[in-house]
Order: structure tokens, then sequence, then C-alpha cells
């Protein structure tokens, strides 16, 4: 029986290094995890950043017993907080680095959500595509208050400008979100890699053939670098 659930990065055609990390993973509990994260560009270590963040993600939630979810995945975003800030005092030209990160645990019916950076999560339920985070960005930030539109943010040169990110600040809130999951439903984490490179309705029409997991991000990568692959790709998926 093919996986339910899957992760893949990709380069993309355009960068000469590759700063995504994505998981999909089963816990010993019986959880599904999904993780993606992107280093932040423009400064040094931003790989690093987000294998850290990726490792102390995965360590926490594998290794730990939590009676709550939503205190779960705010202590895991915290402690990859806190390790990306300790591997960046060991070198100081990492001191700024940073990374983008959304973590989904998915128990069942419920799915628990929590992001820092400019990252996805959709759920994909009946046809349609459902934004579950919102980007930590200026022009996200711009679009909110109304000054810019989604068409003019998809095109500002600030785009990229990130407010929130892992490793940026000692501390910071992490918001956890819980979402109902539906059987059918598709759950979906990208990095601007993808949903920059394809219109969401692009991304609704692949995840809406029902191919496997694996065949699914796939194609969605294939299709990213058709599309001129300007930036690294992480997706990861579960299929409900």
């Amino acid at each position: 029986m093919a996986e339910r659930f899957f992760a893949i990065i990709d380069p993309g055609r355009k960068r000469p290094t590759n700063q995504d990390q994505a998981a999909a993973v089963e816990l010993r509990d019986g959880r599904v995890l999904l993780v993606v994260a992107d280093g932040v560009g423009g400064v040094p270590g931003g790989e690093i950043a987000s294998a850290a963040a990726l490792k102390a993600v995965q360590r926490v939630l594998a290794h730990h017993d939590f009676a709550d979810p939503r205190a779960a995945l705010a202590h895991a975003v915290l402690e990859a907080n806190r390790m990306v800030r300790v591997a960046a005092l060991e070198d100081e030209r990492l001191a700024l680095m940073a990374t983008t990160l959304v973590v989904v645990t998915v128990d069942g019916p419920d799915a628990w959500v929590a992001n820092a950076g400019d990252s996805r999560a959709y759920r994909f339920r009946a046809g349609a595509l459902e934004r579950l985070t919102e980007d930590d960005s200026w022009v996200a930030e711009e679009v909110r208050a109304g000054r810019l539109t989604e068409e003019a943010a998809a095109q500002h040169p600030r785009r990229n400008v990130i407010t929130r990110a892992v490793g940026s600040e000692a501390h910071f809130a992490v918001d956890v979100f819980h979402h109902p999951v539906l059987p059918g439903d598709t759950l979906f984490l990208c990095t601007d890699g993808l949903y920059q490179a394809l219109p969401e309705a692009v991304i609704a029409s692949v995840l809406a053939f029902g191919a496997p997991a694996r065949d699914t991000a796939v194609r969605l990568v294939e299709l990213a670098n058709e599309a001129g692959g300007p930036d690294n790709i992480g997706i990861a998926l579960l299929q409900a």
C-alpha cells in the first residue's frame, strides 16, 4: 500500500545550495509529524538553521509524551529556536542565521499547526485549497492592512522580507491552531520556492488528481522546476 505521507526537498534550478528541510514521519504514538523549514537567505548559515530546527522538532516530539498537543507543538518550536541560537553562538559568522518553520501534528481527526516565517500549511478538501497559516512577512502585513493586494504582494521587491523567524530572537510567542481533518483531506506544507513558482490553482489541481503522496510531491517539484525553479523547494504532505 502506498504511504499516505511523504516529504521532499529539491534545490530548484537557480540556487547553488539547498537551505530547505522537510520531514513527514509517524511518531511512536501513531501521530504523524509534518515539518518544513527554509533557511533565511542573505546571511550565512541558512542551511544550518533549517537543519537544526528540524532536528530539534523531531527530537522533542519523538521522545517526549505531552498530554496537551498545543503545548507540545509550542515547546517543539521554542526548542528549535533555542537550538538555532545555540548553533549561532558557536560561530560568529552565523550570528544572524534563522529559518522559517511550519510544524503540524496529526492525530486522527485533529491537526495542530504552528508556524514562523513565510512557509505555509494548507488543507485541501473537496477540491478547495485553504491556507491554514498566515505569512510572517512584510508584504503579508501590508495585505492584511489593506495597503497591498495579493497580486501586488506576489510581485513586490520586498516579498521575501520576513518579520518573524526561528533563531532571530531569544523569545517569541508561538501561536498554535487546531484544524479538523476529515477522510479525504490532504494536509500540505511547502516553502516559498513552491508557492511562488506555482499558482495555488495549479497546486490544487495536482492535489485533486489523487495520486499517492510520493507521486504528488514529486509532480509538484517537477512543475515548480518547469516554471523556472527560482528557489529551493520543500514539501511535506499527508493524505487523510
